[in-house]
């Protein structure tokens, strides 16, 4: 694995663990930091080994959101560098939410601005009970633009105009009433056995299966893409049907077994 400026990776079986590694700047993103991320995902693209990556962040912090510095300097640019730098952000939330991994954000401390966006692109969100987080954008003059898809993917329409208008705080708590975060936890521990149970019911799934259903809800939740996503569905299940995945988890259960695919991560 590529040695990361920004970045630590952790691959234990199946299971990749990102750590953002900025915490000096409480992770902060930066250009460098979303080309790393970028590059990683799309390195463990076609590993069927990696079946889930874990996000979290290092130090204080989970993300504090895009880099004051990096956002102020922009102003420097020539207007198609400053461009390729707003499309650079986007490619980073498209990339966590387009992998064909399942994608699970850990957060702690603060989360601000695009912090929120990492976990809305994420497909499972935790957090400490304590965590501080702030749809900040407004308050710096800016526009919450790149995480809106995501973020409208988990909150209310009155909901997410109320916090970027207000820009106001709230905990995990309030987190996971809105949608933002399916659980959050008193302390660390707590958070840790819950998402390991998570991971053993996961690589319990068949691999295909649990990818097909992750592309199949992304696709419906794409107005450009659901139509064409809900006239497929007969097709897809129809394959589906007869594939050697789906052929071994039918004859596991009648069998009275465990299927193959977790015989191989037992093994691996």
């Amino acid at each position: 694995m590529k040695a990361y400026c920004y970045l630590q990776i952790e691959i234990n079986g199946s299971v990749a663990i990102l750590w953002l590694n900025r915490p000096e700047k409480h992770n902060a993103l930066n250009p460098v930091m979303m080309q790393e991320v970028i590059h990683f995902f799309e390195t463990i693209e076609g590993d069927d080994s990696v079946r889930v990556v874990l996000i979290k962040g290092r130090g204080k912090s989970f993300c504090a959101g895009a880099d004051l510095q990096w956002l102020y300097n922009s102003s420097d640019l020539t207007s198609e560098d400053n461009l390729d730098e707003a499309r650079l952000l986007s490619a980073f939330f498209a990339t966590v939410f387009h992998s064909s991994k399942v994608t699970v954000g850990v957060a702690h401390g603060n989360v601000f601005g695009g912090g929120n966006g990492l976990l809305a692109a994420c497909d499972l969100a935790y957090a400490i009970d304590n965590s501080c987080f702030s749809l900040s954008e407004t308050r710096i003059g800016m526009i919450a633009a790149s995480i809106s898809p995501y973020m409208l993917q988990k909150l209310s329409v009155l909901v997410y105009k109320e916090l970027v208008f207000t820009a106001r705080r709230f905990d995990a708590i309030e987190a996971v009433q809105m949608g933002l975060l399916n659980a959050s936890f008193e302390t660390v521990k707590e958070m840790n056995e819950h998402i390991q149970l998570v991971i053993r019911l996961l690589l319990e799934a068949g691999p295909h299966a649990l990818a097909g259903s992750k592309r199949l809800i992304n696709n419906l939740l794409d107005p450009g893409e659901a139509s064409m996503a809900i006239k497929e569905i007969p097709e897809l299940l129809a394959a589906v049907r007869v594939s050697n995945e789906a052929r071994e988890g039918f004859s596991a259960f009648l069998e009275k077994r465990k299927p193959d695919w977790i015989m191989k991560i037992k093994e691996g």
